[in-house]
């Protein structure tokens, strides 16, 4: 597995609150299966105002003391950047981008999304880099409307869904909404979005329950295939459901297995 995005990277934001807490939690997740991270802490102006120059020293001393432990994962660096006009200044968005990569992590505001979202992706995308919008289905707009994902993959932007979405753990709508956009194939990755409160790590368990509900190809599609190609430069597919799939099928027996584990 490969988690890319996470809270893991201490003291920094409303995510890991100490050094031993972050070293315990990559323990965790090795033991789990997960090969590599992205360690994206908030940048949010105003609240979280970690510059590049800020993240750049604390993941750099973080590498260090996992070296040191001996734990076994291959770190990356990044960001999830609260899109604003403040960010498109000095064109500071593009430094936050994960590692050497294309790749940025975004989101906005879950209450309301700005008229002018797509104007800051369009920005983003004319200058060659790739915009994830984290947790889709957390947003009231998408949850009221799920036609309005497509919208935004219409326009070169990736999803990331939330393993704890699949679960409940952020209420019932935003569960049916992210079971929605994964049946539907408006989803391109699965992650964890650690942020280091307790020691359960869900992800794996999210990954079974797709296994069990779709299929196990889109587990490791949107956990292994399509994080490993924000590294190695491979194209990602904005759609992957074809026309003449088993949709409707896999969707229907989906839902009727979420049915149940409501019960």
């Amino acid at each position: 597995m490969i988690d890319i995005h996470t809270h893991i990277l201490p003291n920094i934001d409303d995510g890991s609150k100490s050094l031993q807490i972050s070293l315990d939690t990559l323990s965790l997740m090795v033991e789990k299966g997960v090969k590599e991270v992205v360690l994206t802490p908030h940048y949010l102006s105003g609240a979280y105002d970690n510059s590049p120059q800020i993240i750049n020293s604390a993941f750099i001393e973080f590498e260090k003391e996992v070296k040191r432990k001996k734990i076994d994962i291959i770190l990356h660096k990044g960001t999830e950047v609260f899109l604003n006009n403040y960010v498109f200044h000095d064109d500071l968005i593009y430094k936050f981008a994960i590692d050497k990569t294309k790749f940025i992590l975004v989101e906005t505001n879950m209450q309301e999304i700005p008229d002018n979202i797509f104007t800051h992706l369009y920005n983003i995308a004319k200058n060659d880099y790739q915009p994830i919008l984290a947790h889709p289905e957390r947003y009231q707009d998408i949850i009221r409307n799920p036609n309005l994902a497509l919208d935004f993959i219409h326009r070169n932007v990736l999803l990331q869904i939330n393993a704890g979405s699949l679960l409940g753990m952020y209420g019932k709508r935003i569960k049916e909404t992210a079971w929605e956009l994964l049946n539907r194939g408006y989803a391109h990755f699965l992650a964890s979005d650690n942020h280091c409160q307790n020691m359960e790590y869900v992800l794996p368990i999210a990954i079974e329950v797709i296994k069990e509900n779709i299929d196990s190809y889109t587990s490791k599609l949107l956990t292994e295939i399509n994080p490993a190609k924000i590294f190695s430069g491979e194209k990602i597919e904005f759609f992957y459901l074809s026309a003449d799939s088993n949709y409707k099928k896999r969707s229907f027996f989906a839902k009727i297995n979420d049915y149940f584990r409501k019960k």
